[in-house]
């Protein structure tokens, strides 16, 4: 089954996807990484906006940075969410959902695969919101 125009991603409290749902304006997923606290913005049809990504220095403050960033959501709300592929750089980092389907394995086999990224989660089929890692 090929790459779908929208990436299902599940909401699971806890874990890490429990930051991504639905504001007033659209859909959001937020997270941190190493260094940096972020939130992307999507439409309500999943096509990307932007993104808020913030260095931080002290890595114990990174929760508190991305909830820093998701307070100015009007309407926010956690669940379930489906987006485009979308890329953006900072820092020399790569942010975003990545198509890379290919030969993953080396033996010659394509593999239908999107990495969401710096967080190294990946979505396949059944392309039902669940991340391998």
């Amino acid at each position: 089954m090929p790459v779908p125009r929208l990436i299902p991603i599940t909401h699971e409290p806890d874990h890490r996807t429990d930051r991504i749902g639905h504001y007033d304006d659209g859909l959001f997923l937020a997270s941190a990484w190493d260094h940096h606290a972020y939130v992307h913005l999507f439409d309500r049809d999943g096509a990307y906006r932007r993104s808020t990504i913030r260095r931080v220095t002290d890595r114990a403050a990174l929760d508190e940075a991305v909830d820093g960033l998701l307070a100015d959501l009007p309407g926010k709300s956690y669940g379930d969410i489906a987006v485009q592929l979308f890329q953006t750089h900072q820092d020399d980092v790569t942010f975003g959902l990545i198509d890379e389907s290919g030969d993953r394995a080396g033996d010659g086999s394509h593999v239908d695969w999107v990495e969401l990224y710096p967080d190294r989660l990946g979505f396949h089929e059944p392309w039902d919101g669940l991340y391998d890692t």
